[in-house]
């Protein structure tokens, strides 16, 4: 039994009409196979086949088996070689790879080396100069110190100079102030506090002008 379809194909009419679509587009349809469906059954014409057995010759059989089986050595021969080959190359690659990540990881060490080196360089010099701008302040600073402590000591010595000049005796007062002192007397027994005040002793009576004349820390200050 015949497909339809099959017989539409088999026409020359139709034949001619797929011919002229198949030049101008792709084709639409594809031939299939028909197969005997599965639920019929075997057909008459092989009810009763039996195969019958291929004859097998002795000599080619044999020349057969020894050719096959030196086919079979070759190609495992040849499978070994190229595993070998791979293999080898493998270790090859793997070896240049290794050269290569160590070939990287020295790059990078210098590399890492010299910005370090370059850091330290910056770091030093920015230490000397923190050195130095530190040293110049303290030179200023003592400097200055030097300075007030010299005026201190320059308005110090005027105000003794001046204290000294007030009790200084002139030539021509002289013979007068043997006289003062030949009928005073001195009172030595006083004591001085921390202000600088004269506190007497022997003779509270005595005017302070006849205690011995004492400056003032205040005074130098």
């Amino acid at each position: 039994m015949l497909c339809p379809l099959r017989n539409l194909i088999k026409s020359s009419v139709a034949h001619k009409v797929l011919l002229e679509s198949s030049i101008k587009q792709p084709p639409l349809v594809n031939s299939v196979r028909f197969r005997k469906p599965r639920w019929l059954p075997i057909a008459k014409s092989k009810e009763f086949y039996v195969r019958k057995p291929t004859p097998v010759i002795p000599e080619e059989a044999e020349e057969l088996y020894l050719r096959y089986s030196k086919y079979r050595a070759d190609v495992e021969s040849i499978r070994l070689f190229l595993k070998e080959q791979l293999s080898q190359k493998s270790v090859n690659i793997m070896e240049k790879q290794e050269k290569d990540d160590a070939a990287d990881l020295k790059l990078m060490e210098e590399q890492v080396k010299e910005y370090n080196n370059q850091v330290a360089a910056l770091r030093q010099e920015r230490q000397n100069q923190e050195v130095i701008a530190e040293q110049k302040r303290i030179e200023e600073v003592m400097q200055k110190q030097q300075e007030e402590r010299l005026k201190r000591t320059l308005q110090a010595e005027k105000k003794l100079e001046k204290n000294k000049a007030a009790s200084f005796i002139q030539p021509e007062d002289l013979d007068q102030a043997i006289e003062i002192m030949l009928d005073s007397r001195s009172d030595y027994n006083y004591a001085i506090t921390n202000s600088g005040d004269v506190i007497l002793g022997e003779y509270p009576d005595q005017p302070l002008d006849k205690a011995p004349p004492r400056t003032k820390m205040s005074d130098i200050s």
